[in-house]
């Protein structure tokens, strides 16, 4: 099977899409040289380093191309488009290029439809315009939950039943190196904290998080909120918390591996997500997890959370007192979090995705 990938994403920080683009590519290569099978060709705007390429992906690539002059969006849509034109694009970071033919794309959630107030009016203008026509013309979509295949139909970026739901992985940070000194560095104690990770996008909601342990009864619990900034750039947002409020800013996965193996329990207070990986990845290490009822989180954390209305600062209290006090609790939660993470491996979900690609090519 012959395709090549929209490697635009290497260029940019390891975030939530990057983080799926880059597991995913990690683990097609690893089945295709299993079945010795030909390798991925990546395809990087000129502006990418290719070390940077072989970094990302653990190693070697042999065939990293860098192709046009163009960076960003003019890059995607003009250079990337007349690349390779006999070979299948898989593009894994909700957008392609509009005019490309034989072409495979992995479309997120609709955030930028729903939460516009995340998002500015370029950005949501520029993707809805992307999405619906990439949608459409695509030989094959996926998507990272039913909930999020159902929001495509409802705003008619997908046709009905064209979109493919993967069931993402969570196993990345197994191999990563478990630093706790993070711990020592932030002033917090093993178990005695609740881990948040951090964005300043509305939906992400942790406004109503901070307010929540500005409670009394939580003043004895700590909240780490780990990425998206830090205490500074909270802080000019109206989040700077109290005293029992720790920001890390952005941190290796070593550093993040130690705050979840340590964590008393993990908050996703999120209005709405298209996956939730951060909850799951948390399930991973055990971490008992308090998770909001919005989006398609509850599809994915199943009976190994308990949940909280993300509109409820009372609610949220509650629950992360109940986990506080209740040791048999933390216990039961942290035994079914490690057995629902283990439903979650990225060569399943990349599996999907070459068996998808090989019908395609067949017809």
């Amino acid at each position: 099977m012959r395709f090549v990938l929209n490697g635009r994403f290497l260029g940019r920080p390891v975030t939530g899409v990057e983080r799926v683009a880059l597991e995913l590519t990690r683990a097609m290569r690893g089945l295709l040289a299993q079945r010795g099978e030909r390798d991925i060709d990546v395809l990087i705007p000129s502006t990418t380093p290719a070390i940077n390429v072989e970094m990302l992906l653990g190693g070697p690539v042999p065939a990293v191309n860098k192709v046009g002059r163009r960076a960003g969006h003019a890059w995607e849509q003009i250079d990337l488009s007349c690349a390779y034109p006999d070979a299948w694009l898989l593009s894994l970071c909700n957008v392609g290029p509009m005019l490309r033919r034989r072409q495979a794309i992995m479309i997120h959630d609709t955030l930028f439809i729903d939460h516009p107030e995340s998002f500015s009016r370029a950005f949501r203008w520029w993707y809805r315009l992307v999405v619906s026509v990439v949608g459409r013309r695509a030989d094959a979509v996926f998507t990272v939950s039913e909930f999020s295949k159902a929001s495509l139909e409802r705003h008619k970026l997908v046709p009905a039943g064209k979109a493919h739901v993967l069931r993402l992985g969570i196993d990345h940070l197994e191999g990563a190196v478990c630093d706790e000194a993070i711990l020592d560095q932030i002033g917090v104690r093993p178990h005695g904290y609740v881990l948040a990770i951090g964005s300043l996008a509305r939906h992400k909601n942790l406004g109503m998080l901070i307010d929540a342990f500005r409670a009394a009864e939580l003043h004895d619990v700590d909240l780490v909120v780990a990425g998206g900034g830090n205490s500074r750039v909270f802080q000019h947002a109206g989040l700077s918390g109290g005293a029992n409020i720790r920001y890390t800013g952005r941190i290796s996965d070593a550093a993040l591996k130690g705050l979840y193996a340590k964590a008393m329990a993990f908050a996703c207070p999120s209005i709405s997500e298209g996956f939730g990986l951060p909850p799951l990845e948390a399930m991973s290490f055990g971490c008992p997890v308090v998770a909001t009822t919005g989006g398609a989180v509850p599809e994915m954390c199943g009976d190994a959370a308990i949940y909280a209305d993300p509109y409820d600062r009372a609610a949220w209290t509650q629950a992360l007192r109940r986990i506080a006090n209740d040791a048999s609790l933390r216990e039961t939660l942290s035994s079914r979090s490690r057995e629902r993470a283990g439903f979650f491996t990225w060569v399943n979900a990349a599996r999907q995705v070459l068996d998808v690609l090989a019908m395609f090519e067949k017809q």
